[in-house]
């Protein structure tokens, strides 16, 4: 038994006719309102409406398309909630693959999907048409026909996805599904598709159809053209919104060079609002042109473009993470990733990140765990803040140690990854800007809101200039807010940032701090889960396994490997032994299923580690060392998530936090471990040099103004350093730092000059 249309709940819906759902809806007048009633000519309520100009052919094969398509939806539409959606947003969303596979639809159209690709506009408003039938004939007699709005049918999962670097003139007037990236969002405009028109010597009014908006005037009357009547009560509008897709070149693709391409889409009706700039979507529409006319007048006359395509939406969703419609993750390869999760998975993502730069692992693990990021906690309701799961890593080093050729290997296996050259970007360019369309002001995206829910890679961290405070919001609060232009929004950024710096003076100077190494700030050091320096130190060991792996490569033989050296931590040593390499594209699907498919949790065993290495830093941060704060502790949390979700395990354990800790042990050692006694990640005093430096040019100056002597002997400084009781892990070392910052000047054998006494 079909249940029939409620009239209840329609008229509180309707509000008495003043709800701002039903105003776009009403007629205006009775001789405007579609057909309500049926007759010997069309038997199919709302025919004018959404078939015009073509009249009524019992015979034709449109009629009988339509006869089988209502037959088809008298079923589907029992179901009360569909009443809902269609009444409040206008539209009803239709499935193509479950559809098409109708038997019923099998049998009578069975070329269904040919004829939407070729003849688009026809097929949506016989799908519209006939929705719209069934529910006019479902209406009770006491409620007028023209509370129900207007359906419009939206088709989703049309397939195959055209490229668009493929859509072209051929394909004008076809039905396509592009991919790609929001990149441009306009304001919301009314477009208007019915016009009034008055005649001024008989005062008679009509409707005319605006197709596709484009201004036409309707036949003579009287001898002369109607008046238009733009507040007429027969003038209709709906929404309209224009946004700008942009590909997403992939590697495979090999079209390096080659500016992205993009398209124009108009989003009508209850598609406007439905995306934001920075995400990836997947829409599905009709091809047209347009004039290009004054909104995109050039130049001169010689460049101007007389048309323009662009693609008319009928459905927008949401694409896959990387939004490249080649990243499909399929059977076969769940079950390889099944199967290298039983062996090493980090062992081998770790050995499959850049294999061609020699060493460096633990570095590369880092970046697999920022890769893969922690459990997502943005929907956090308890607290009510918000908590990021991206962790952000920062390599400085010496020129030559491969820092920019594993930036550009993150963003290659990274689902979703941007890279950029901090020489040449901007704060608009990193975040959003605000640019001119015309009369209107719209929204452009950066590389953090083009990176979101991925990772953004920028090299020459330390060319920026003064742009780096845009970063500080989107590296925290991980979203983009903006005041400008009597504008005030803010745009998601959930993002990782892995950038790579040089320092001041091309080498990195490890009696200086981090911050005076790169001259940034304290605020946006701090905001880096992983710092890790990197020094180009000579040793006959590892230069005789670097020369050898250099040439091994360029001779093509991929089979040198890295052999551990003494001093390498355990999980290094376990990371080396892992001989299995990945293909990039499968590290990419690897990366994308366990971001999505699992959300880890911390053991007992893994929060007692993590506390207690957290309390010995605490204990640990007095007088000369580094700051430590909960932003530490917050750091150690997300990548101990990373280590579980590589192992693809629901829950952390105590193994994982233990190598998380390594890993933040090798950043801190590699911090302090200059043979000086050591830089510090931080704005703080470095840790034994700097303290004993000026307790030693203190007591010499004390000892200068009583000998009045500025000549000491090393002996004598000895002797001055026992009575002070100042302790140096290496004498020589001091003596060098203190030379080389002018202190003391070596004017002999043994013989130093103090350069701050009074006794010069």
């Amino acid at each position: 038994m079909k249940k029939r249309w409620n009239p209840n709940w329609r008229g509180r819906s309707r509000g008495g006719g003043n709800s701002k759902r039903a105003r776009p809806f009403v007629r205006g007048t009775p001789s405007s309102s579609p057909q309500t009633s049926v007759d010997d000519n069309c038997p199919y309520i709302g025919w004018v409406e959404y078939f015009p100009e073509d009249p009524f052919l019992p015979d034709s094969p449109l009629v009988a398309r339509l006869k089988l398509l209502v037959a088809v939806f008298e079923e589907m539409l029992l179901d009360m909630t569909l009443y809902d959606q269609i009444y409040l947003k206008g539209s009803f969303t239709l499935d193509l693959e479950s559809f098409v596979s109708e038997p019923r639809i099998q049998e009578g159209i069975p070329d269904f999907v040919e004829l939407l690709r070729k003849t688009p506009d026809i097929m949506i408003r016989s799908l519209s048409l006939a929705i719209y039938h069934v529910l006019s004939s479902e209406e009770s007699s006491t409620q007028p026909t023209h509370a129900i709005p207007l359906v419009i049918a939206r088709l989703s999962k049309f397939s195959p996805v055209t490229p668009l670097r493929d859509l072209r003139a051929n394909l004008y007037g076809k039905f396509v599904t592009v991919q790609g990236t929001v990149v441009r969002v306009s304001d919301i405009k009314p477009l208007v598709t019915h016009l009034q028109f008055t005649c001024a010597n008989c005062s008679q009014d009509t409707a005319h159809i605006l197709k596709d908006g484009k201004y036409t005037t309707p036949p003579p009357c009287c001898g002369m053209i109607p008046s238009p009547v733009h507040s007429g009560p027969l003038t209709r509008t709906i929404d309209l919104q224009k946004v700008r897709l942009q590909e997403v070149v992939s590697e495979e693709q090999n079209e390096a060079g080659r500016i992205p391409r993009t398209v124009e889409c108009e989003l009508t009706g209850d598609l406007v609002g439905s995306c934001v700039p920075g995400e990836n979507v997947s829409i599905s529409g009709i091809v047209k042109v347009h004039h290009g006319g004054d909104e995109h007048r050039a130049k001169s006359a010689k460049d101007k473009c007389m048309f323009l395509l662009y693609v008319h939406a009928n459905f927008v969703g949401s694409s896959s993470a990387s939004g490249d419609s080649a990243l499909v993750i399929t059977m076969s390869d769940i079950m390889e990733i099944n199967a290298l999760t039983e062996k090493n998975p980090f062992g081998a993502l770790v050995n499959s990140l850049c294999p061609t730069i020699f060493g460096h692992t633990l570095v590369k693990a880092g970046l697999v765990l920022a890769l893969v990021g922690g459990a997502d906690r943005s929907s956090d309701s308890v607290s009510g803040l918000h908590r990021r799961s991206d962790s952000h890593v920062l390599i400085v080093g010496d020129p030559g140690l491969g820092k920019s050729q594993l930036l550009q290997a993150v963003s290659n296996v990274a689902p979703r990854g941007v890279y950029v050259c901090g020489n040449s970007a901007t704060s608009a360019g990193l975040t959003v800007t605000l640019t001119r369309d015309g009369s209107d002001t719209v929204l452009e995206a950066g590389a953090l809101v083009l990176a979101d829910k991925g990772c953004c890679c920028i090299d020459e961290f330390d060319k920026m200039g003064g742009q780096h405070s845009a970063l500080l919001e989107a590296m925290e609060q991980q979203s983009i807010s903006i005041a400008k232009a009597g504008m005030v929004c803010s745009l998601p950024a959930r993002t990782a940032i892995l950038a790579a710096a040089n320092p001041v003076g091309g080498h990195f100077n490890p009696r200086k701090t981090v911050a005076d190494n790169l001259k940034l700030s304290t605020p946006l050091l701090s905001r880096f889960d992983l710092i890790f320096i990197l020094l180009d130190r000579p040793d006959a060991g590892l230069d005789k396994y670097l020369s050898d792996h250099v040439l091994a490569m360029h001779a093509g033989d991929s089979s040198s490997q890295f052999q551990p050296h003494e001093s390498d931590l355990p999980l290094e040593q376990k990371l080396l032994s892992c001989k299995d390499q990945l293909e990039p594209l499968l590290m990419k699907k690897y990366i994308a299923h366990v971001r999505s498919s699992i959300q880890p949790t911390l053991s007992d065993d893994a929060k007692s580690v993590l506390k207690e290495y957290y309390l010995q830093l605490r204990a640990g941060d007095s007088n000369d060392e580094t700051p430590v704060t909960t932003r530490q502790l917050e750091s150690l949390i997300r990548l101990t998530e990373s280590r579980a979700r590589v192992a693809q395990r629901s829950v952390a354990t105590g193994a994982d936090a233990i190598d998380v800790v390594e890993i933040f042990q090798h950043c801190l050692k590699d911090a302090k471990s200059d043979g000086v006694g050591g830089a510090k990640v931080g704005n703080g005093k470095a840790m034994g040099v700097a303290k004993a430096s000026k307790m030693l040019i203190a007591a010499l100056n004390k000892h200068s103004e009583r000998t009045c002597t500025s000549l000491f002997s090393v002996a004598e400084i000895k002797e001055v350093m026992l009575r002070a009781k100042i302790e140096v892990k290496s004498f020589d070392s001091l003596m060098y730092a203190l030379n080389e910052q002018g202190f003391l000047l070596k004017k002999g054998t043994n013989i130093f000059q103090l350069q701050t006494s009074t006794c010069l």
